[in-house]
């Protein structure tokens, strides 16, 4: 048995190369082969059992010390690695066990248990550990695997939420951030990750991809919120998916269990930290786990992302949750069109509201357009309902509506724009960062305009000043493409010049492009989305990668992105029928989908519930993470989404697709006040803005305010309408068994 000391600079420490081999050859078990032809072994040599996993289609990775225990003392300054071979391993009906004992003290020692098998391509570990003796200190285990022959810039990493191969636009100091990336160290907690996946993509096409098949999660108020860098507790069910690389050493990679993470906290300095995390060293007590790695070959890291992912999905098997969508539907319209509010002859949706009073923020006034504001799209939402009711109630929603529209065009009418916003009390533009000319905050509610255009149009209820202001503005945006067919993120007000010149959102410019050149049978402006669409393909989406949909999270990856680009490549391809935009349109799906929650993460069973944001009980799955800045935070904004993957169903046939429909229909509504489920909210219809799911100052189930933004409401009922718009059979489909929702702390 080896003993070591945890590095500081290594969370896990390497296994080093495997065991040379004796001069008798060693005793061998085959678990089995690959599709790829890689083969899994247990190896006996004269210092007990080991495993190997090599083949042509698979880098060497070892475990010459499958037993890995880690003892907190704090005496030493430093925990305690113990590692050991196997000394015991025989095949079973399922599969291989092996066992080994640990030793840390004279009176304390830890049983090893693990079952290994192989199914297809992935194998898996269930893993048990006894403590035999008591101590005050903590300890925990991890499963490693090392690759002795390949280093940190041999390896692409993905993980959901977090990291996309390139962590140039993920932040400096985030989990999967420049600094990390940088010193070689990866270490991710289980509760920031839409699934608990952690892949690694070799040159050559060889992969890897380490889930945790089973995820829990528990935790307490204390310990999310990181109150002490060291911590014990019986209670902690989470683990931590880990890939490092100190100078000298193999790159290796594994799980440990509860899980530790060395990282940026804050309230806890500048520079990186440990945040351990121990269960009791108490007689009798047991751990137990499983972990499943995923051995493919891939031919780029694009395939790979997807391919994991959809890998995790289907082995976590989300469930939905039905809702009786119809009736949220009512719910959101009937709450929407009550926080309408007219001012001095100025009609819109106030730009925020709290969920909890009637108490005001300083810009409650403000409306907006796009992103958060959405004032235009909940306009649109009153127009559609009021086509559904004829009566007084729906009279009174377009009326809504059509003074909504019409306020936005006057306070806003010449170009370039002085902002995407304005005051209600004076029908003036708002000088204010949120509301300034965005790219983005301007052709999203025009799209939805022009779409409310053709429909009335269709209707017989023409609006020709709609057509001229968008055209007006799409007249100045493609004088404004540049030579490579990107746009500014930005402009300074009431000017051509680029305040955030970026062009990372340039696909936002497409789909209301595409549409005024359907709408106008002017080309000019579809040959200006092309050229859009094709600069967001070759600098990122080709690689998997989507930057820059947050307005207010300038170049960083985050879902937004994603969904926005889903929706441009979509828009040329159901304009042209090109294969090539709806292959696009896939990778952007695919990357969107990955940052919806697909496990249920427990709110910490000790916190206050009428403290927590996210209520105990109610099921986590549906949420999406927002940003790898801030990866952990979640909110409900892939709702809009739901036709553009009915779309994405249609044109593929790939069922998976609509997996991802139903999700976003059903699941995403699940902190929507509704009468006999109010939470704590003012009332029915009321959902806040965003919910921190990861560890942080404020803890788990807390968001950053208790505040309503429009997109909410607009994002949801998006979602239902286009749905309903799109597929009406669909739409029957997917909400005609559905059932009221009754779970749900009140």
């Amino acid at each position: 048995m080896r003993h070591s000391v945890l590095t500081t600079l290594s969370l896990i420490a390497t296994l080093g190369a495997p065991c040379a081999a004796t001069a008798a050859a060693p005793e061998r078990l085959e678990l089995g082969h690959t599709s790829g032809g890689a083969v899994v072994a247990l190896l006996h040599a004269d210092t007990g059992w080991s495993i190997v996993i090599d083949g042509p289609n698979a880098p060497l990775l070892s475990q010459p010390e499958p037993a890995c225990i880690e003892v907190s003392d704090s005496s030493a300054g430093s925990p305690q690695e113990l590692n050991a071979p196997y000394t015991h391993a025989s095949r079973t009906a399922t599969g291989i066990e092996a066992t080994a004992t640990i030793r840390s003290s004279p009176s304390v020692s830890f049983l090893v248990r693990d079952l290994w098998q192989l199914r297809g391509d992935v194998l898996s570990v269930q893993r048990t550990v006894t403590v035999q003796g008591s101590a005050p200190s903590g300890f925990s285990s991890a499963i490693v695997f090392s690759a002795p022959k390949l280093a940190w810039d041999d390896a692409s990493y993905l993980a959901p939420g977090v990291l996309y191969a390139d962590p140039t636009y993920d932040g400096e100091r985030s989990p999967g951030g420049t600094l990390l990336y940088a010193a070689h160290h990866l270490s991710l907690r289980e509760d920031i990750l839409p699934a608990p996946l952690l892949g690694l993509y070799f040159r050559g096409g060889a992969s890897i991809a380490m889930l945790d098949p089973a995820p829990r999660g528990d935790t307490t108020e204390s310990e999310s919120r990181l109150a002490q860098p060291e911590m014990t507790d019986a209670r902690f069910q989470f683990g931590s998916l880990n890939v490092s690389q100190t100078q000298g050493k193999p790159l290796s990679f594994g799980f440990q269990y509860p899980g530790s993470v060395q990282g940026y906290f804050f309230g806890h300095g500048s520079a990186p930290v440990f945040m351990r995390r121990y269960h009791p060293i108490q007689n009798g007590f047991t751990q137990s786990y499983r972990v499943a790695f995923r051995l493919a070959h891939n031919p780029t890291f694009r395939d790979f992302s997807r391919d994991s992912w959809r890998w995790s999905w289907n082995t976590l098997k989300p469930p939905i949750h039905q809702i009786d969508i119809p009736a949220v539907r009512r719910v959101l319209t009937d709450h929407l069109a009550a926080q309408v509010t007219e001012i001095n002859g100025h009609t819109g949706v106030p730009f925020v509201l709290s969920t909890v009073d009637d108490s005001h923020n300083w810009n409650w006034t403000m409306i907006a357009m796009g992103f958060v504001g959405k004032d235009i799209d909940c306009a649109d939402a009153l127009l559609l309902e009021a086509d559904r009711d004829p009566s007084p109630r729906g009279q009174h929603m377009r009326a809504l509506g059509l003074a909504m529209i019409a306020t936005m065009i006057q306070g806003l009418p010449s170009v370039p724009l002085p902002a995407t916003g304005i005051d209600l009390t004076t029908g003036q533009p708002w000088d204010h960062i949120w509301l300034a000319p965005w790219l983005r905050n301007a052709t999203e509610d025009m799209r939805v305009l022009m779409l409310a255009y053709r429909r009335e149009a269709k209707l017989g209820r023409p609006h020709p000043e709609w057509l001229v202001w968008v055209r007006q503005y799409c007249d100045w945006l493609i004088q404004q493409q540049r030579a490579d067919g990107s746009f500014p993120r930005r402009w300074k007000p009431s000017s051509n010049e680029a305040a955030e010149p970026s062009g990372t959102a340039s696909y936002n410019a497409v789909p209301v492009l595409v549409l005024m050149s359907e709408i106008t049978g002017d080309a000019n402006y579809r040959a200006s989305a092309i050229r859009a669409a094709d600069y967001t393909w070759t600098q990122y989406g080709s690689r998997g990668l989507f930057i820059g949909g947050a307005s207010d999270n300038p170049n960083i990856t985050d879902k937004e992105a994603g969904l926005l680009s889903l929706e441009a490549f979509l828009a040329l391809y159901e304009d042209s029928h090109d294969a090539k935009w709806l292959d696009y349109a896939q990778a952007a799906g695919d990357f969107a989908e990955s940052w919806i929650w697909i496990w249920n993460l427990p709110m910490p069973a000790d916190a206050d519930n009428a403290q927590l944001h996210w209520k105990r009980g109610v099921s986590t799955v549906g949420l999406q993470g927002i940003t790898a800045l801030h990866a952990g935070g979640a909110d409900e904004y892939l709702d809009c989404a739901v036709a553009l993957y009915a779309r994405l169903y249609n044109y593929t046939h790939d069922a998976h697709y609509l997996e991802v429909t139903r999700l976003l229909l059903h699941d995403t509504k699940s902190m929507v006040a509704l009468p006999g489920r109010l939470y704590d909210m003012r009332g029915p219809g009321w959902q806040q803005e965003n919910f921190g799911l990861g560890p942080g100052p404020r803890g788990r189930g807390v968001g950053s305010h208790r505040l309503w933004l429009p997109w909410i409401s607009a994002n949801h009922l998006h979602g239902i309408n286009a749905l309903e718009e799109y597929d009406p059979a669909l739409f029957k489909q997917l909400t005609a068994s559905a059932v009221k929702d009754k779970g749900g702390a009140q």
